[in-house]
Order: C-alpha cells, then sequence, then structure tokens
C-alpha cells in the first residue's frame, strides 16, 4: 500500500520537474507579476540618458555549457608473467554403433 503510494507522490513529483524545465522560461516570466523595461533607440549623436531599467534575471538562467575535463594519468606498470598449464583429460574410447535406429528416441524392435 506504501509502495503504491510513493509511486503516486514520486510520479507527480517528477512531472512536476519535467514541466517546469521544459516550459519556455519567457512563458512562466509574463506570470511574474512585473515587465521588463524595453530601451528605447535614439536616433542621434551624443550621450542619451533614459529611464532606469528592469532586467529580470529569471530569463538569464539556464544550464552551462558542457566544458569537457582533460586530464592524463599515467598508471604504474608492472611485467605479470602468465602461466596457463595445458588440461589433462582423460583418453576416451570411441565405439560405433550400427544397430541403432535412425530416429530419436531410440524404440525396441517387438
Amino acid at each position: 500500500m506504501y509502495k503504491s503510494y510513493l509511486h503516486k507522490i514520486l510520479a507527480i513529483i517528477l512531472l512536476g520537474v519535467f514541466t517546469i524545465n521544459t516550459t519556455p522560461r519567457e512563458f512562466i516570466h509574463e506570470f511574474a507579476g512585473h515587465h521588463d523595461t524595453v530601451d528605447m533607440v535614439h536616433q542621434h549623436d551624443g550621450v542619451t540618458i533614459s529611464e532606469q531599467h528592469r532586467h529580470c534575471d529569471f530569463l538569464q538562467i539556464g544550464v552551462e555549457p558542457y566544458e569537457p575535463f582533460a586530464s592524463c594519468y599515467i598508471a604504474p606498470v608492472q611485467k605479470v608473467i602468465w602461466v596457463f598449464y595445458p588440461l589433462s583429460i582423460q583418453e576416451t574410447t570411441y565405439v560405433a554403433l550400427y544397430n541403432l535406429s535412425p530416429r530419436a528416441p531410440p524404440v525396441a524392435i517387438v
């Protein structure tokens, strides 16, 4: 009973994690309750002063790029001499049986 209950809880947790990780961050950001400011482009020379900007750090969260770690390790080597003795097999004999029927299992001839 407890095993089934724990499986359901674990399945719901994994489904939630999967859903949050696969949902685009921009969609989740829509429910944050604030709006990021947009830079206004002014077409003139010189310094431009605008209002204070708000850029949400949530959209900057991401998985770091994979950087393979390379290292060189030289294992100490020791010479090993392997000695394999041949197996001793007892001698067997071969006897040809000519009176067997060609089908199996053998049957008694009446």
